[in-house]
C-alpha cells in the first residue's frame, strides 16, 4: 500500500492513518489464526503486563493540579504526565515552571514526571524554561516545538539536560529517521493508528534501539482499538520505556463487550486471547455512525 502511493506524495496524513488500520487489522487476522495475542505474533519482548505512564494533568490552577497529580500516584501510577505550554492568559512559561515545581512537591521524589508543551514553545524558550525546571527531575519534555521544527529540537536537546520526547505527529519511518539520524530525540512516540500500524511500529522500535532511543506508545484521544493495539505493541517492543494510558473519559475507548484494561500498581496486564484480545461490540459502535 505505501509503495503504491508514495510517488503520489502520500506518504503523510490520512492516508497513512486509513493504512494503519489496515494493517492493525491484518496482524490481528493473523494472530487469530495461529490462535495467539498479537503481541506473541509480533515476537520481541512478549511482556504479559506493561507499564504505564497516566496521561494527564491538564492546565488548570496549580492547587488543583496538584491534587490531580498526588491522586494519580495515591491509585498506583509510577509515572505521569503534565500539561505546560501555557498561553499568556495562563501566565506563560513563568507559570510552567511553577507547574513542575508545584506537581514536583506533590507527587514527591520516586515519582516519574513528564511534561507536554504540544508545540507552544520555540526553541529559545524551551531552552531557556528547561534550565530552570532541571532541578525537578523532569522525566522528559514532550514537542516542545512544532513536529516539523527538526533544527529546533536538534538544538533544544544539545542545550540542556532534560530528555527530549516526539513523534505523535509523524506519519510512518520517514520523519523517524531523520530525527534518529540527527540525534533530536531521547524518547520516540509513535502512534499506532498514524505510523503505519503494527508493521511500521516494530521496525521503529528496531530503529530507534539501534540509536540508543527508549519507545513510549503515544495514545491521547485514540479509539479503544488503537489504545488495545498499543498495547501489544508495548508488550513487544525491546526498548520500551512506557506505554501511555489517558484516564481522561473517551466514549470511543469503551468499544468492546467488556471494559478496556486498567492499570494496577503502574501495569496494564495483556490480554491473552487471540488476536486484539477483546471483542468490538457493534451496538456500542453504531451510536457514533453519521450515515
Amino acid at each position: 500500500m505505501f509503495a503504491t502511493l508514495r510517488p503520489w506524495g502520500h506518504y503523510r496524513g490520512f492516508v497513512q492513518e486509513g493504512m494503519s488500520g489496515i494493517d492493525q487489522a491484518l496482524w490481528d487476522i493473523v494472530a487469530q489464526a495461529q490462535g495467539v495475542p498479537i503481541y506473541k505474533a509480533l515476537g520481541g519482548a512478549a511482556r504479559a503486563r506493561v507499564p504505564v505512564y497516566g496521561s494527564k494533568v491538564y492546565t488548570a490552577e496549580l492547587d488543583h493540579m496538584a491534587r490531580e497529580a498526588r491522586a494519580a500516584v495515591e491509585r498506583g501510577h509510577k509515572a505521569i504526565k503534565v500539561q505546560v505550554g501555557r498561553s499568556a492568559e495562563w501566565g506563560g512559561p513563568a507559570a510552567d515552571v511553577d507547574v513542575c515545581r508545584a506537581i514536583r512537591e506533590a507527587i514527591g521524589p520516586g515519582i516519574e514526571m513528564g511534561v507536554d508543551v504540544n508545540s507552544a514553545y520555540d526553541a529559545a524558550t524551551a531552552i531557556r524554561v528547561c534550565h530552570k525546571v532541571a532541578k525537578h527531575d523532569l522525566w522528559f519534555i514532550e514537542e516542545p516545538v512544532y513536529p516539523d521544527d527538526i533544527d529546533g529540537y536538534e538544538l533544544i536537546r544539545r542545550s540542556q539536560p532534560i530528555p527530549v520526547a516526539a513523534g505523535e505527529s509523524e506519519f510512518g519511518l520517514f520523519g523517524f529517521r531523520e530525527l534518529l539520524k540527527r540525534r533530536a530525540l531521547d524518547v520516540v512516540q509513535p502512534e499506532i493508528a498514524r505510523i503505519g500500524g503494527f508493521t511500521a511500529a516494530m521496525r521503529l522500535g528496531a530503529l530507534a534501539q539501534t540509536h540508543n532511543v527508549k519507545v513510549a506508545p503515544h495514545t491521547g484521544f485514540s479509539c479503544g482499538v488503537a489504545q488495545l493495539a498499543s498495547l501489544h505493541l508495548s508488550a513487544a517492543i525491546t526498548n520500551l520505556s512506557r506505554l501511555e494510558w489517558m484516564w481522561i473519559q473517551n466514549p470511543l475507548a469503551e468499544i468492546f463487550t467488556e471494559p478496556l484494561p486498567q492499570p494496577v500498581n503502574g501495569e496494564l496486564a495483556v490480554p491473552e486471547r487471540p488476536g486484539l484480545g477483546l471483542s468490538l461490540d457493534r451496538k456500542k459502535l453504531d451510536r457514533y455512525k453519521l450515515a
